[in-house]
């Protein structure tokens, strides 16, 4: 073998290792230093193991790097009445970001709070649904940044326009749903269209109206899913349909963008019924499945119906809103937004929600798995009875 051969060989088992050694983590480097030990390499081996274990303290340092707010930062945030974008906002803000916040009505009750008490948010009315709403929402956002005060005396300026010399669209958190709940035979037309446009083709459309910021800057977008894309329930299927839809969606979206430095990240909350209005409209709901109902209809699910949406009646959303109150969650929103490589995904889920779905996960046949969702949910049984 020649010379050039022998360099170009060991070069190779060089790289090798180090590929090993990185690739496999500390599983790898135990490898190495035993191969080392066998073949009489010992001392080349622990250099290499060495530069293996300070490259990956590197990268995992370097992932868990963390950015800083800034009132030159926007983030908008969509469906902010009540509940998770209500609160994201208000936390957003206090940690020093500029939010810009949709809201269904100004004339909200979270509307209205956050005009009262958090006067540095900036409020827009957002239907996601209509193209003309959000082409104003976009505009909204372009005139931030197209404010130049970079005229005339600097030194006249205020503070506040100082700051917003230098803005930076940085985040989009697509955070608007809507959800009905009951059996999908009892859906209306229209409530089964809504989920759809409002959950997935409302945030399709959002998302794609921000793009040419999102590019321009170097943002993020933070699609807002649920526990329901991973294991949809009985009850929830359109609202499930349409959030594992947008599981797909940001999936889709991450690769496609990453080359344009635009990170897409999917955030999944817990839950918050109690906390938010997501179900105010239950009672609505229910009057608009029952009166579409035919008369086999009636017939057939009657006292089932009943007893139902009673049960779910229960659950009274805040007349009021008010922010959530979960030190986890806020965390793992600042993890989403600050750090400088951020997780594909995050999840909050309560210690009851991460059992259920770790059961379902490990289930070993459909039964089983139907089983403990059916325990999960602890909805009113159905009684069966021949009404022929």
């Amino acid at each position: 073998m020649s010379l050039f051969s022998k360099f170009c060989l060991t070069v190779f088992e060089i790289l090798n290792e180090l590929y090993i050694g990185v690739g496999a983590g500390f599983v790898g480097m135990v490898v190495l230093i035993q191969h080392g030990y066998k073949t009489n390499q010992l001392l080349r081996t622990l250099s290499l193991a060495t530069i293996s274990l300070g490259s990956l303290i590197y990268v995992f340092q370097s992932s868990k790097e963390m950015g800083h707010p800034s009132l030159k930062k926007i983030i908008f945030i969509s469906g902010c009445d009540s509940g998770l974008g209500f609160s994201l906002a208000i936390h957003a803000a206090k940690i020093g970001f500029t939010v810009v916040a949709g809201f269904l009505s100004l004339e909200s009750s979270g509307a209205k709070e956050i005009k009262a008490f958090h006067k540095n948010i900036t409020q827009i009315e957002l239907d996601i649904t209509n193209s003309d709403s959000i082409f104003v929402a976009v505009e909204t956002i372009n005139r931030y940044l197209n404010t130049n005060p970079a005229y005339g005396n600097v030194n006249k300026l205020n503070l506040l326009t100082l700051i917003f010399m230098f803005l930076e669209f940085y985040a989009l958190v697509n955070n608007a749903g809507v959800m009905v709940f009951g059996e999908f035979e009892w859906q209306t037309e229209k409530q089964i269209h809504q989920q759809v446009h409002v959950n997935l083709i409302g945030t399709m459309s959002l998302s794609k109206a921000f793009l040419p910021l999102l590019r321009k800057y170097h943002g993020r977008l933070i699609n807002i899913t649920s526990h329901c894309s991973f294991a949809c329930l009985p009850g929830l299927a359109v609202y499930g349909a349409t959030k594992a839809a947008i599981k797909a969606f940001t999936d889709g979206l991450r690769t496609e963008l990453s080359k344009y430095n635009v990170k897409v990240i999917m955030f999944t909350p817990g839950s918050f019924f109690t906390q938010c209005n997501i179900m105010a409209k239950h009672a609505e709901h229910v009057h608009e499945m029952h009166k579409a109902f035919t008369r086999e209809q009636r017939l057939f699910y009657d006292d089932y119906f009943q007893r139902y949406h009673s049960y779910l009646l229960g659950i009274n959303p805040p007349k009021i809103p008010s922010p959530i109150q979960n030190p986890i969650l806020y965390k793992k929103f600042e993890d989403a937004l600050l750090l400088k490589t951020p997780d594909a995904a995050y999840k909050v889920e309560p210690v009851r929600y991460a059992f259920y779905h770790w059961l379902f996960k490990l289930s070993p046949t459909t039964s089983i798995r139907d089983y403990f969702i059916g325990k999960f949910m602890s909805m009113p049984e159905y009684n069966i009875k021949q009404i022929w």
